[in-house]
């Protein structure tokens, strides 16, 4: 059972169940991934195990903001907790060494999987009439999700992944597959009205483009002017799918109550009063000031749940900067180091997951998903980050899952630059 395939396969089918409420079933996905992930990490628990000091401390602190804060029970801030916890021990780097090393691998593609099953089924779905629509003062599209801004994400995250595997293709026929699905996830992503993950899978593709052809300068700069040139030209097909992100934008500009309600800034200003009033160690995980003024309209009483505005806020207001700093702590180093294998060593594992990740970090900014749990964008983005770790010793990546131990960035350089004919061609 616990062997990569399975993993991958396991994985992939659960959070496609997790994301879509077309066909939902009457189980708590969430909750039935994670219990199952978490079995998958412990049952490699052995020789050469480590853990995280920055995981550790994140969980201390979302600890010590419980503890030191009343929070209302309405708010569930213990059993929130826990899912949190599973989500560090089964995705994050918290717990690392050869076999859960391996099961990370595999959850993260699996992840990967079910972002683009999710999207173009939604893609799809929007064509034949079965899709989800959510209202309000714009209808956007969710497809076969529960809210438009989920689709966005899984749509952004696709795109960027396609748009590494696009340079990986070693056909015509493999381009063309790639480059079509890519495309699909630019219509789902004006459909679903999604600004910021739009303008982002984009920045994520051109990212992509830069790391596989950065030893090609004459390659990059052919490729961006042929992105311009069929942007213009296709321009007049995508203008009708765009008309939602439109209308959404002129409601906004048109100053209406609802729309003022729904910006960021009155959300981001809550964040900041809350942090003020408790910097070090937050107002309690999982909670927020209900006694500030426009405070009801960005929480519900009913199941806890809490509209942040963005997850670097969120994070600061919840468990001040002891918490931040302690994320900082495992996001920063993972970064560097992806990034420092995706420029330098120029491996295909670190160059896939880079774009990914900078789309991500940079997405959570208008977002607040980092630790909510019960949230499929706070479970990918983890996984994102605990299979990113690994980029120092896994240089190549399968599609789907591990038929075989990987090679290390070292044996790929290597193999680069003593075996193969062309370096940048593989």
């Amino acid at each position: 059972m616990n062997n990569p395939r399975n993993i991958f396969i396991a994985s992939a089918l659960m959070l496609v169940l997790f994301m879509q409420i077309i066909y939902g079933i009457p189980l708590p996905m969430n909750y039935v991934f994670l219990i199952v992930a978490t079995g998958f990490v412990f049952m490699k628990i052995g020789e050469g195990c480590k853990t995280n000091l920055g995981c550790i401390l994140l969980l201390c602190a979302t600890m010590l903001s419980i503890v030191g804060n009343d929070i209302p029970q309405f708010f569930k801030p213990w059993p929130r907790f826990l899912l949190f916890a599973l989500v560090m021990i089964s995705c994050s780097p918290m717990l690392s060494g050869p076999g859960i090393n391996k099961v990370h691998r595999q959850i993260n593609m699996g992840g990967l999987w079910a972002c683009a099953i999710i999207t173009l089924w939604s893609f799809v779905a929007y064509f034949t009439g079965q899709g989800q629509y959510i209202s309000g003062f714009v209808n956007g599209y969710m497809g076969v999700t529960g809210h438009p801004n989920f689709l966005g994400f899984y749509a952004m995250v696709t795109m960027v992944a396609l748009a590494s595997l696009f340079f990986r293709c070693t056909n015509m026929k493999e381009r063309i597959i790639i480059g079509s699905c890519w495309a699909a996830c630019i219509i789902v992503l004006l459909v679903c009205a999604s600004r910021s993950a739009t303008g982002l899978g984009l920045v994520g593709s051109i990212v992509a483009a830069y790391l596989r052809l950065q030893k090609d300068k004459a390659k990059q700069m052919r490729l961006y002017m042929l992105g311009v040139c069929a942007a213009i030209m296709c321009w007049p097909v995508l203008a009708p799918y765009a008309d939602t992100m439109m209308k959404k934008e002129m409601n906004f500009d048109d100053g209406g109550e609802a729309a003022i309600a729904a910006t960021r800034g009155a959300i981001w200003d809550l964040r900041y009063q809350e942090l003020a009033q408790s910097p070090l160690i937050g107002i309690g995980a999982y909670s927020c000031d209900t006694t500030l003024p426009n405070a009801d309209i960005f929480y519900d009483a009913t199941n806890g749940s809490i509209e942040l505005g963005s997850s670097y806020l969120g994070l600061l207001a919840q468990c001040g900067w002891l918490g931040f700093i302690a994320f900082l702590l495992i996001v920063v180093p993972v970064t560097w180091k992806t990034f420092v294998y995706a420029t330098r060593q120029r491996t295909p594992y670190a160059q896939f997951l880079f774009p990914i990740l900078v789309v991500c970090i940079l997405h959570m900014f208008f977002e607040g998903y980092l630790m909510t749990a019960g949230a499929i964008q706070c479970v990918v983005v983890w996984m994102l980050i605990g299979a990113c770790d690994q980029c120092d010793t896994v240089a190549d990546y399968p599609v789907a899952w591990e038929k075989e131990d990987p090679i290390t960035p070292e044996q790929y350089v290597y193999w680069r630059e003593h075996i193969a004919e062309d370096g940048d061609k593989r």
